[in-house]
């Protein structure tokens, strides 16, 4: 089981990112971890700067030595500190590739990024480009925090799947020290467009699931909706849903739940966590 003690923050001096921050320290809370804060080149700036949703905005090197040096205060004031330690980094490239370069080097287990919500493009509304990059782009599990979440603890998970992942039990197996460290309880919620019985391969791997989890609490739940971003939200409210853990290789999910989804009103993305894992 993997214990994540290097963690990658993408920041960009922002009240978004800021919140980023102090939720990863909460989640973090009983740990001690190394927090490399990076600062880099977002190559869809012009395109965020129309929408007024830039995650990692283009700072000169001076620029951005004054913002971390305010970042740095930030941090040092805070109760969430405890015996975290703290390396400010400046990118003057793009932040992909800078991030690739910092998870190779600095043995990243873990990378996150704060989110401002769905974008509204003509007659899309989608994740923002940028966010989409580091989620597909970098081979590392990623944190998704939204704007308006906070860290309440982390009492219950939601695993959306579809049991066609063979690998699914083995990425949340490294996962399974922070689950209980916080006492948390997995949902693994089974998100069909339409009833119908699982075939053998999709009941192995639930079987799989639930041989890894059997030390940990866990329970099995099925919601049926053509519209899957309407069945996680559903489900996050009825089961109070503090995170949504999913595997980066169910593109079938990803691109309804995360991606594209097909309504706007979509609660969850300005409140719940999503926790990639590749």
């Amino acid at each position: 089981m993997m214990a994540m003690k290097n963690i990658l923050i993408l920041t960009d001096f922002s009240d978004n990112s800021w919140n980023s921050i102090t939720y990863t320290l909460a989640l973090f809370k009983n740990k001690s971890c190394n927090f490399y804060l990076l600062n880099g080149v977002n190559k869809h700036q012009e395109y965020s700067k129309e929408n007024s949703k830039s995650l990692i905005k283009t700072k000169d090197k001076k620029d951005a030595k004054k913002e971390f040096d305010k970042l740095s205060l930030k941090v040092a004031s805070s109760p969430l500190k405890g015996t975290h330690k703290f390396f400010p980094i400046i990118a003057e490239t793009d932040i992909i590739a800078a991030a690739r370069a910092q998870i190779k080097e600095k043995k990243i287990q873990l990378v996150v990024i704060g989110t401002n919500g769905l974008l509204y493009t003509g007659r899309q509304n989608n994740i923002s480009p940028i966010s989409e990059d580091i989620i597909t782009k970098l081979k590392s599990s990623i944190l998704v925090v939204p704007f308006e979440a906070r860290f309440g603890g982390l009492k219950e998970i939601a695993f959306p799947t579809d049991y066609t992942n063979f690998k699914e039990a083995k990425l949340l197996h490294n996962i399974t020290c922070l689950l209980s460290a916080h006492k948390s309880s997995t949902n693994f919620v089974y998100m069909a467009k339409k009833d119908g019985k699982l075939d053998k391969e999709q009941l192995w791997n639930k079987e799989t699931l639930h041989d890894y989890f059997k030390e940990q609490p866990h329970s099995f739940h099925i919601e049926v909706n053509e519209n899957f971003e309407l069945s996680i939200e559903n489900f996050i409210d009825k089961s109070n849903i503090d995170l949504i853990v999913m595997a980066a290789k169910n593109l079938n999910l990803f691109e309804q739940i995360l991606f594209r989804p097909k309504m706007k009103n979509i609660k969850y993305y300005f409140k719940t966590p999503f926790l990639v894992l590749h």
